[in-house]
């Protein structure tokens, strides 16, 4: 129970809210004076939900249905590999893979606790809440359809098969051959870029971007260079997916904006003429 207490007080303290309606006016959600930052259609979105969802369903299954080359003891050897990589490289750590496993749930908690504190603060609308959900299940969607379909197609051998003490475990699923992007570091990095961009839409003038982005980005960070020390990924396996979950992260809510800034123009151009006509007349 003090452990619920505790992990409570930790997402409430980076949501930056405590449980009340008065709240000052740069902490309030910009929708209660403004129109939304982000727009949604049930079709558009419903069929980029139903797509993601087949390709990414594919790519996870994508070693069963192509022919992948068996592992046949054959030893690597690291002087293959370029420099930079080969500096980084590391043998495999059980330890340091389970905790860069609990660093990318933390950022998979870290989005629904920060806006979920919000709402119950009466922060932010369930409608919102509801939009946010479909943008970032198409986020998340994006992320590991891209992931899964590269990680298949450059089957790039992890570091830990260039030393002893390989997880033999892995070696069935065929998972020592997915180095090149790094899964765990692509998916913290999209987290990241998600909730920066979003939560600075919705709370332009807030107190808190900075912690807020900081704290998301710290464990995105610390994620990658986990997945480098265990020995799971290169150097530049890190890099490229920090580069792809920033991309989709950052990407797929700006397109939602698009949409919400059609809208507001629409808005516009109906109003005017009704306000021309007003003061024609008076």
């Amino acid at each position: 129970m003090n452990r619920f207490f505790l992990l409570t007080s930790v997402f409430i303290f980076i949501g930056g809210i405590s449980f009340t309606n008065d709240l000052p006016h740069n902490e309030r959600c910009i929708t209660e004076t403004e129109s939304s930052p982000f727009s949604v259609s049930p079709l558009a979105d419903g069929i980029s939900i139903g797509v993601l969802s087949a390709t990414t369903i594919t790519a996870l299954f994508m070693p069963k249905l192509i022919d992948m080359p068996e592992y046949d003891e054959f030893t690597y050897n690291l002087d293959d590999v370029n420099y930079l990589d080969r500096k980084f490289a590391r043998k495999y750590s059980k330890s340091l893979d389970r905790i860069g496993d609990l660093t990318l749930a933390l950022s998979y908690c870290l989005v629904p606790a920060v806006y979920g504190s919000e709402w119950l603060s009466d922060n932010f609308d369930t409608k919102e809440g509801i939009k946010l959900a479909v943008i970032y299940t198409e986020t998340v969607l994006a992320t590991q359809t891209a992931k899964c379909f590269l990680k298949t197609a450059i089957k790039r051998k992890r570091p830990y098969m260039y030393f002893d003490g390989y997880p033999e475990d892995e070696l069935e699923n065929y998972d020592f051959e997915f180095s090149l992007p790094s899964g765990h570091t692509s998916d913290t990095f999209m987290n990241a870029a998600f909730l920066s961009y979003t939560f600075c839409k919705y709370y332009p003038e807030s107190d808190i971007k900075i912690p807020v982005v900081a704290t998301i980005y710290s464990i995105a960070g610390i994620t990658a260079g986990l997945r480098m020390a265990s020995g799971n990924h290169f150097l530049t396996d890190t890099l490229a997916g920090a580069a792809l979950g920033s991309a989709i992260g950052f990407g797929v809510p700006w397109l939602h904006t698009l949409g919400s800034k059609i809208s507001t123009d629409k808005a516009k151009i109906t109003i005017m003429p009704s306000a021309l006509t007003v003061s024609f007349k008076l």
